[in-house]
């Protein structure tokens, strides 16, 4: 039986290092875009704001985008 993977373990790794790198200087808001990401399974169920910066800062047209389809990638 497969096991479902969070938003944030389905981030592609270059997107965690430019969330990482974008908000040194505001590791708040680092912590909050990772623990919302954690937590949840669908993109779909993300609040806007964590979604917006997610975008701004790996310059995303689609916030669906930022994950891999497959959890081997």
């Amino acid at each position: 039986m497969k096991t479902r993977l969070t938003l944030y373990q389905r981030l592609k790794p270059e997107y965690k290092q430019l969330l990482k790198k974008d908000f040194a200087d505001r590791p708040f808001s680092h912590t909050c875009i990772v623990e919302a990401l954690s937590t949840e399974f669908f993109f779909t169920e993300v609040k806007y704001g964590i979604v917006h910066d997610v975008m701004d800062a790996c310059n995303l047209s689609f916030f669906g985008d930022a994950f891999n389809p497959n959890p081997d990638e």
